[in-house]
């Protein structure tokens, strides 16, 4: 039977962080309007363990589809129903070498513009908007050449501005920075322009890691921070190098989950998320468990110790997110070991033939 419990509105429901983020958001209480792009992909969540789990939920988890979240008006009907939260996990943060560069804006900083002020034009119409929730990113108050590049002697921290990267852009995950930082600059300009009803907490995490239950096949963890982190475990010699600073994916959705509370947090603020923020994480620890606990799959060749991945550090001060959320961030070797598992799981199944 269903609650009358607020009801929080998750716009990409389908990917890594927005379904654990869902999970995380029923478990916590309240009802859940997931946006997906298509109905069929509101079967596949509803057939995830996780969800069978918490039994018939009846009308505390229903789906609307919204083909394009960039789209003009996009939301306009979804915060209708009944909604007095939005979390805004939509985002194309799965970039490759395939978008080139005079797709940049087009394919990864429109989008990110387009789908934030949607979300909170969309907000600003529904008196019953209570607050919405961003999930930002490292990248939207670090420059790409601090994360990924040169060893930065900043802390950055709740207060850090948004970074402003101007073109041309070397790769597209220099870009997706540079769509990352102009997103949260104008959210902070829609804000002071409006001054809405709503509060809005922006979290930044760093690089998200572990299981990613909507994957089908092994193949279906090659995108995103998961497959930047399994590419040196099974052999790559990576060139570019990848952020110190990494986050559980449970303890991300937790965190989204948790800034709901308007009373626990009043105010509209940014919160920073990671596992190890003043050192970054201990990334060579990662072969170090493929050795010891997964030597049967490098012999297979699923696994290699062969491979490379440098690591740029960058520091940041999480204290504050610790702190009014009361939780301790799961460290890098729990982050790695859920990584593996499924991946180790998936590839069996795949033997198989199953």
């Amino acid at each position: 039977m269903a609650s009358t419990a607020p009801k929080v509105l998750i716009t990409g429901s389908t990917s890594f962080v927005g379904f654990r983020t869902l999970v995380a958001t029923l478990e916590a209480g309240y009802r859940v309007l997931g946006a997906v792009p298509q109905r069929e992909d509101a079967d596949h969540i509803l057939s995830m363990p996780s969800i069978k789990r918490m039994g018939d939920l009846g009308g505390n988890l229903t789906f609307i589809t919204v083909p394009d979240i960039a789209a003009d008006r996009s939301l306009a009907e979804a915060v209708k129903r009944d909604v007095e939260y939005i979390i805004h996990t939509d985002s194309p943060m799965t970039v490759n070498s395939t978008i080139t560069a005079d797709r940049y804006d087009s394919q990864i900083i429109q989008p990110l513009l387009k789908g934030s002020n949607n979300v909170l034009s969309a907000a600003l119409g529904n008196p019953s908007i209570k607050r919405v929730v961003m999930t930002s990113s490292l990248m939207a108050i670090a420059p790409y050449n601090e994360l990924f590049e040169l060893e930065s002697f900043a802390t950055f921290n709740d207060a850090s501005p948004a970074q402003n990267s101007n073109p041309p852009y070397r790769n597209a995950v220099e870009a997706l920075c540079a769509g990352k930082g102009r997103a949260l600059a104008a959210t902070n300009t829609f804000l002071t322009k409006n001054k809405p009803h709503f509060t809005v907490i922006n979290l930044m995490p760093g690089v998200v890691i572990g299981h990613d239950e909507l994957a089908k096949t092994w193949r279906d963890l090659n995108k995103g921070s998961n497959q930047q982190t399994l590419r040196h475990l099974r052999g790559d010699k990576v060139p570019t190098k990848l952020p110190s600073q990494t986050v559980f994916v449970d303890d991300v959705a937790k965190v989204h989950a948790l800034a709901l509370n308007t009373k626990k947090v009043a105010t509209t603020q940014n919160f920073l998320l990671s596992s190890s923020a003043n050192i970054g994480s201990p990334w060579y620890r990662a072969s170090e468990i493929v050795k010891k606990e997964y030597a049967d799959q490098v012999k297979k060749g699923w696994l290699s110790l062969d491979g490379e991945q440098p690591i740029n550090r960058a520091m940041i001060d999480d204290g504050k997110t610790k702190k009014v959320f009361s939780i301790n961030f799961a460290g890098f070797e729990k982050q790695i070991r859920s990584l593996l598992g499924q991946y180790v799981q998936l590839k069996t199944k795949d033997e198989k033939g199953n």
